[in-house]
């Protein structure tokens, strides 16, 4: 299995800080910070291979750290909701997020959530790939 760093925004109080290192596979790391400026100069050095953000009720700022972050990096960027409002995930779709994921939840399914997400960051586009000449 490949591992992974991940870097996840998230208040002090966060569930998500909680819930998401007994997640991760035991090869992958995880770095917490409280806000997207701590993570920039990181993100920029390509030190992680995505970006979770924990969204919590009230949380009106974690759409705002998804255009930031955008605006930097093409880095996968999962919002990790607990619980937040349609107009909330929407509004992070459309500043640069590439995922939600609903939490608490299984363990498994987060994963390979994470996993399928990476994967196909990974792979070429269709510029990438040149044609086989014989």
């Amino acid at each position: 299995m490949d591992c992974h760093h991940f870097v996840l925004i998230a208040r002090q109080d966060s569930f998500a800080r909680s819930f998401l290192p007994n997640v991760l596979a035991r090869e992958d790391a995880l770095s917490i910070a409280d806000n997207v400026f701590d993570v920039l100069q990181s993100v920029c050095e390509d030190k992680f291979d995505a970006v979770l953000i924990a969204i919590e009720e009230g949380d009106n700022d974690a759409a705002v750290q998804c255009r930031t972050i955008r605006r930097y990096t093409n880095l996968p960027i999962v919002m990790l909701v607990n619980p937040a409002t349609r107009d909330q995930v929407t509004r992070g779709y459309r500043l640069g997020a590439d995922a939600h994921i609903e939490i608490p939840c299984d363990a498994r399914i987060l994963r390979a959530r994470l996993n399928a997400l990476l994967r196909s960051q990974s792979l070429p586009t269709a510029t990438d790939i040149k044609p086989i000449v014989a």
